[in-house]
C-alpha cells in the first residue's frame, strides 16, 4: 500500500510539474516579471526546472489540452478525497467503538479500498488522458524522467533507512 501510495505521489508531483511548467513556458519574462517567492507559498515558476529537465518542450495547444484536462479532473479529485475522507473517518469510528463490531469494521474497510480502487482507476485514466496528449518522443522522455523519479526515491528511503540504523 506504502509503495503504491508514494508511486502515486511521485507521479502526481511530476504530472503537477509538468502542468506548472506548462504555464510557465507561455511567459517571457517581459510578458511576466516572476514574482518574489512569499512565505510558505513558492512561486508558480519555481517548479518549471523539475519539468524542463524532462525536456518535453510543449507546443501552446498542448499546453493549453493539459490545463484543460487538469481543470475537468479536479472535481473528481476532490469528490474522491472527500469520499475517502469520509470512508476513513466512519472505519475509525467502527474501530474506536466501546464494543466493536466486526462486521462493521469490515464493511467501512471495504469502503476505504472501494475509494481506494476508484482513486486508482481515475489516476490511471488522468495519467492516460495527459500522455495521449504528448508524442511518441515526449511519451518517452517523461517515462524516463519517471524512472529518474523512482530511482532517486529508492536512493533517498535507502539512504535515510541507513542514517536511522547507523549507531
Amino acid at each position: 500500500m506504502l509503495k503504491h501510495h508514494r508511486t502515486w505521489v511521485a507521479g502526481l508531483a511530476v504530472a503537477f510539474g509538468l502542468a506548472c511548467a506548462a504555464e510557465g513556458y507561455g511567459q517571457t519574462a517581459a510578458a511576466a516579471p516572476q514574482a518574489a517567492p512569499t512565505a510558505g507559498v513558492r512561486a508558480r515558476t519555481a517548479k518549471a526546472p523539475a519539468a524542463k529537465q524532462a525536456g518535453l518542450n510543449l507546443t501552446d495547444a498542448q499546453r493549453n489540452e493539459i490545463r484543460a484536462l487538469r481543470d475537468g479532473q479536479r472535481g473528481d479529485e476532490r469528490a474522491l478525497r472527500e469520499r475517502m475522507r469520509t470512508a476513513r473517518e466512519q472505519l475509525r469510528q467502527a474501530m474506536r467503538a466501546d464494543v466493536p463490531d466486526e462486521a462493521a469494521v469490515r464493511e467501512a474497510a471495504g469502503a476505504v479500498a472501494a475509494v481506494q480502487a476508484d482513486q486508482a482507476v481515475h489516476r490511471a485514466r488522468s495519467r492516460a488522458q495527459f500522455m495521449s496528449v504528448l508524442t511518441p518522443d515526449q511519451q518517452a522522455r517523461m517515462k524516463q524522467a519517471r524512472v529518474r523519479l523512482e530511482q532517486r526515491t529508492r536512493r533517498t528511503q535507502r539512504n535515510r533507512m541507513l542514517r536511522h540504523w547507523r549507531w
